[in-house]
């Protein structure tokens, strides 16, 4: 519906600049809006493909940008496109995401999660399977927002850990589904992602009793000293 859709990141790259949004929830919106570019003065653009250019900025600056971010930011690029290789087609940097550490986008002549979805139900309906028929997600567009705190946790750990830390998978992975739930695709492995979730709150959790353990110790060793000068 229209509330999760909002929920979309996509959207976060043209509403932060001022334009508005129309959401499209229906599956053969997408068959129809194919045929609709214009409507008035207005040209319509699908924010969740990728390559998206605006009115208000030049292509080639845009491009410009774009090149510059994934080239300070390789080493994130490089281990995220090699955790999730078979998941996503590529791994972009990007500057127009304002508030969600990344997105699940398609390309130029790829399929919405919506009429995936659609186009699966109706396999089935006809007696086909929907196992692998569009392959994982049709192989999004993975964008990553380089300033997002978590992004850059991720940074620190590809750097202390190394690009085979699992710490660094596991995060990396968790940051993918994430990424496919608010950008309206279903999770393939629900029991999987649960675990990841598991196992980073007992890593916290963990990390947590270690740190009131030390605090505990240096408050003792402290009262301790302050009784011998007494």
């Amino acid at each position: 519906g229209k509330a999760k859709a909002r929920m979309n990141p996509a959207a976060e790259k043209i509403t932060s600049r001022g334009f508005e949004v129309l959401y499209l929830t229906e599956p053969l919106d997408e068959i129809m809006i194919e045929n609709v570019r214009d409507y008035k003065d207005f040209k319509l653009v699908d924010v969740s493909k990728e390559g998206l250019n605006l009115d208000d900025e030049d292509a080639a600056e845009r491009k410009k940008k774009e090149d510059e971010l994934n080239t300070n930011f390789k080493d994130v690029k490089e281990f995220l496109e090699a955790a999730l290789a078979g998941k996503v087609s590529k791994v972009k940097m990007t500057d127009l995401l304002t508030e969600s550490p990344a997105a699940l986008v398609q390309s130029v002549y790829g399929m919405s999660p919506t009429m995936q979805r659609y186009m699966k139900a109706q396999n089935v309906a006809s007696g086909g399977s929907d196992a692998g028929m569009m392959g994982s997600f049709n192989q999004a567009v993975l964008e990553v927002n380089p300033n997002h705190p978590i992004v850059k946790d991720l940074e620190l750990m590809v750097k202390s850990q190394g690009k085979e830390g699992n710490d660094a998978k596991n995060f990396a992975v968790l940051l993918y589904d994430v990424a496919a739930l608010t950008s309206g695709y279903e999770i393939e492995d629900s029991g999987d992602f649960a675990q990841r979730i598991l196992q980073m709150m007992t890593s916290k959790a963990t990390s947590d009793v270690k740190d009131a353990e030390v605090e505990t110790v240096d408050t003792d060793e402290t009262q301790a000293e302050e009784s011998d000068d007494a």
